[in-house]
């Protein structure tokens, strides 16, 4: 030993060892490998982590960088609007009978009481051009449309004369422009602001595209009509898409005939028989002893005055409300226009408002007329059908005896909701809505009176202000449902009527009474006429129609009975009042993604656990496959089969489907409860055909449904499921359908069931398992089967109890849960969702549960736990952290899906719990609508704000889905 030592000390025999660096070792192939790093492992490290660090900090900044792109459009919504400082011109009169501006704010326009007419620049207030419109006529009541340029001129002698009022546009060549307005034009410095010099009676102006644009007003006076000897007192009118519609208040009686003259005061006939005579302006043709040719006999001029509602006295003989309907019939080769004329209709006025009402506005469709006094006494008249014209309502829109007087009552767009100020400042506004539907009591005239049978009542359903002086003055916006306000103090308010808020205010630079207001038709600026002098000012309401409000609360909108939650942004009419409410899509949202994680999530669980716990390993790699194959097919096809497919098919088996929820599970558990009967050997030879047994329970399910549910059909529904659940309960002739029985049967069984599941649990189940110790297989089988018997027996006959219970006290299901079917619904969106959602969920449930570490398995087994005590009570607790990961991305998945629930959803923004009824979800809302929305407009932005509420939705879920994983995964580690 000592010579091997000494020997081992010697200097070695062989070649000199490698230093450490460069040291190889051989491994148990027998292979050297080589304990130095090489260089391209190095290099492959070295990009590997640099590549990871920059995709991981990427794809935050990106996820950033989309919330911050949506919050920077979406912010401009909830920014305020503008109104810049008033800029005085000294054009000021009394108040005015009409007040405009041009689209372009170049020229404004003022007319006077008397009729005189002012054409001026906007920019230094010079004239342009002056007139008196109707120079032989005492001009004694005038109107005035929101949008469109036709007016309405009331004379002393009883005439109305039509006269269109209209800046008249023209795009004019340089050489046929003097060269010296040329020059001057190209002499005023760009940067002082509009290039603009006076050219003819108007104003040319050159754009920065360099084009020349005359500007002038057009005065065009149309036809005219003999309504009365007397004067016309007030004036409205709107024109129809058949043609104009007139209402009047007339000193004395109306005539029974009506004459027709062109604009220059000749009488023209009203049928194109014979040409009529050309009697001077303002003349009185019957003077002459002779019936024109214009006169049209009306219908009513042997009529019995039009009944007064009780309460009231007769129609007051100094003065007459008048209504006279004009058809006009253009002939297309010749231009000729022929007119037929529906009228005079007298209605009916309040002996206690002696005088001529304050204001007269015939509603945008003209189906009412609207007569308000100063006291705020307000009739409304319904005029649809002239011959059946009547009063249909009649009460104070201020509380009467309080001295409160009204200012103005004027319509908005679309003139259906009108705006009234009183004298102490309060601004409020209303239109009427349909009676029928309405919940609650509705907020009618103080003092209402109405005519048996109406349809409709006129409700206060804004109030916008409530300021310290007096409210004389408002304008509408002709482009959406904004107004303005002007008050005795000088002050001026901008409103959204839709939404109920003021969202700009000024102040003339002196304390003067607002009488006349005017907004630009861009509403890019405003017009305010005092006393004294006129003001103008740039105005950006930016997006009016945006709030928070307008979003996420109830909104009282136009012509509905109370405030709702409403999605509609467009119509196929230019005065329509946008509806912005995003309550109904995100409910269409959360109502997609429940009902498919409801049929998706269960089957996706349990298969997981199926197939990680039971299913033998070469079944599990042939199966586990084909379902993560299921998540590569398109969402547009399985869209594209709901919508076109299933739809339809289960539309005509509604019964048979519902009943195969509850056989396919039935049938199920009974041949689980039937392979537990069959002797332990045969059960053990027929273990491998297992699957095959499961399968056949499908179709069994299938077949027993199909009988199934026309019996219960029959016996629940009277015969007719759609039928039952359409049931109108004013409807007699189907009164077969009134019993809810059988809705209250389709709800109850699943909580019956639920209930009775409990019961066996807490009670039955440890009593069984108590005394069972001595029992044999079959013996156990069969009182296991006779336990599951009496449950199901227990099941149907609670839910029957239950059912019998509620209908006798008068409640029915209808009308919320379930209720009118719609071909595409929530049932078929949770069915084919539901099977997208599956394979992410099985996937990754299925590979937390064969994670979890093989020692815990394997020691629940030994320690005599079933498999499906191992699973349920080891396994599943380990890899909760796993499952409910799974689910958190399968429910991101449902809440972002698109293409399934807009082809198979219906697509209708409603708020019903209905399973039967569609909807609209956040998504499918912005694929639909963002192509055709205007980039930068309201709707634009509106749908960018959709967006972000999406982005939200799933950003507080995930979150808090990962807190509630990494407490599961902590105490799974504990294991």
């Amino acid at each position: 030993m000592e010579e091997h030592v000494e020997s081992s000390s010697s200097e070695p025999s062989g070649p000199a060892p490698e230093t450490p660096a460069r040291a190889s070792k051989t491994g148990f192939t027998g292979r050297k490998r080589r304990l130095k790093t090489s260089r391209g492992v190095k290099v492959a490290d070295a990009s590997a982590k640099w590549l990871i660090t920059v995709g991981g900090i990427g794809t935050i900044v990106s996820v950033l960088g989309v919330a911050l792109f949506l919050f920077y459009v979406v912010l401009p919504l909830f920014l305020p609007s503008k109104i810049d400082s008033m800029r005085p011109l000294e054009l000021g009169q009394e108040k005015l009978l009409g007040v405009g501006m041009d689209e372009y704010r170049v020229l404004g326009w003022m007319l006077q009481p008397d009729g005189h007419l002012k054409v001026f620049r906007i920019d230094d207030g010079s004239l342009r051009h002056e007139e008196e419109l109707f120079p032989q006529r005492e001009l004694t009541a005038a109107s005035f449309e929101i949008r469109g340029a036709t007016a309405a001129f009331g004379f002393s002698d009883g005439v109305v004369q039509l006269t269109d009022v209209v800046f008249d546009t023209e795009i004019l060549d340089e050489d046929d422009l003097p060269a010296a307005v040329v020059a001057e034009l190209d002499a005023i410095d760009e940067a002082a602001g509009a290039r603009i010099v006076n050219y003819r009676d108007g104003v040319l102006e050159r754009t920065p595209t360099g084009q020349f644009r005359f500007q002038r007003l057009a005065v065009d006076r149309g036809r005219a009509l003999r309504l009365a000897d007397g004067p016309i007192l007030k004036l409205s009118h709107t024109i129809r898409s058949d043609g104009p519609f007139i209402a009047a208040m007339v000193g004395g009686a109306a005539r029974t005939e009506i004459e027709v003259f062109d604009g220059d005061g000749a009488a023209d006939a009203a049928s194109a028989d014979e040409p009529a005579g050309d009697p001077p302006e303002g003349a009185d043709p019957s003077d002459e002893g002779e019936t024109p040719n214009a006169a049209v006999e009306s219908p009513e001029a042997d009529a019995e005055p039009t009944t007064v509602p009780a309460g009231h006295a007769a129609t007051d003989p100094s003065t007459s409300l008048v209504i006279v309907a004009i058809e006009e019939d253009t002939n297309f080769l010749t231009g000729e226009v022929q007119y037929e004329i529906e009228g005079p209709t007298d209605l009916p006025l309040d002996v206690d408002h002696l005088g001529p009402p304050t204001s007269l506005h015939v509603s945008g469709a003209g189906t009412e007329l609207y007569a308000a006094w100063d006291d705020g006494w307000l009739k409304r008249y319904a005029v649809r059908d002239l011959d059946e014209a009547m009063l249909a309502e009649s009460g104070y829109l201020l509380p009467p005896g309080g001295g409160v007087t009204l200012d103005f009552f004027e319509p908005i767009l679309g003139g259906t909701t009108f705006l009234w100020g009183d004298s102490e400042g309060g601004v409020h506004g209303g239109f009427p809505v349909r009676i029928e539907g309405a919940e609650g009591e509705l907020p009618m005239l103080f003092e209402h009176e109405a005519a048996e049978g109406q349809p409709l009542t006129f409700v206060r359903t804004k109030n916008l202000a409530s300021a310290p002086s007096a409210a004389l003055s408002m304008a509408s916006s002709e482009r959406s449902r904004v107004v303005l306000t002007g008050f005795a103090d000088g002050e001026i308010r901008l409103f959204n009527m839709t939404n109920a808020t003021q969202i700009a205010s000024t102040r003339l630079p002196v304390d003067e009474p607002v009488l006349n207001l005017v907004m630009a038709p861009k509403e890019d600026g405003l017009m305010a006429v005092t006393a004294r002098s006129v003001y103008l000012a740039d105005l950006d309401p930016r997006y009016p129609e945006a709030g928070f409000s307008a979003f996420f609360r109830p909104v009282w909108y136009e012509g509905y009975a109370q405030e709702e939650h409403i999605w509609q942004s467009s119509s196929g009419t230019d005065d329509f009042e946008m509806k912005l409410g995003l309550m109904p899509l995100i409910f269409g949202t959360l109502k997609a993604t429940f009902y498919s994680m409801l049929f998706g999530a269960p089957l996706a669980l349990l298969a997981a656990l199926f197939t990680s716990e039971f299913l033998h390993g070469r079944a599990k790699n042939v199966i586990k496959p084909s379902i993560e194959i299921m998540a590569s097919l398109p969402s547009v096809v399985l869209g594209f089969m709901a919508a076109l497919v299933f739809a339809p098919f289960i539309e005509k088996i509604v019964p048979a489907t519902l009943a195969s929820f509850f056989t396919i599970p039935l049938c199920f558990l009974l041949g689980a409860y039937a392979w537990q009967l069959l002797p332990q050997v045969l059960a053990i030879r027929l273990a491998n055909w297992r699957m095959l047994f499961i399968g056949l329970t499908v179709p069994i399910g299938l077949f027993l449904a199909s009988i199934v549910g026309p019996l219960f059909e029959t016996w629940f529904f009277a015969g007719d499921l759609k039928q039952w659940l359409a049931w109108d309960p004013g409807d007699s002739l189907a009164e077969r359908y009134a019993s809810p029985l059988g809705g209250w049967m389709f709800l109850f069984v699943p909580l019956s069931a639920l209930a009775v599941a409990l019961l066996l649990g807490r009670l039955v189940n440890p009593r069984m398992r108590g005394i069972s110790h001595a029992w044999d297989r079959r013996r156990y089988a069969l009182v296991d089967l006779g336990k599951f018997l009496g449950a199901l027996a227990a099941v149907f006959l609670l839910a029957l109890t239950l059912s019998y219970v509620f209908a006798a006290l008068g409640f029915d299901p209808r009308g919320g849960y379930v209720d009118t079917y719609v071909q595409r619904n929530a049932l078929i969106v949770g069915f084919v969702m539901g099977f997208a959602i599956i394979p992410i969920i099985y996937t990754i449930s299925e590979d937390a549960l064969s994670t979890v570490p093989e020692h815990l398995r394997a020691a629940s087994l030994g320690a005599g736990a079933t498999t499906w005590q191992t699973a349920t009570r080891i396994i599943i607790p380990t890899a909760m952290s796993g499952l409910f990961s799974a689910l958190m991305v399968g429910l991101g998945r449902a809440v972002g899906e698109t293409m399934i629930v807009l082809m198979a959803a219906g697509n209708t923004p409603v708020m019903e719990l209905n399973i039967f009824e569609g909807f609209r979800t956040l998504s499918a809302n912005i694929a639909v609508e963002l192509p055709e929305a205007v980039k930068g407009s309201t709707h634009y932005r509106t749908l960018f704000l959709a967006a972000l509420v999406l982005f939200v939705m799933t950003f507080v879920v995930n979150t808090v889905a990962e807190v509630i994983r990494q407490r599961f995964r902590k105490r799974a580690y504990q294991l």
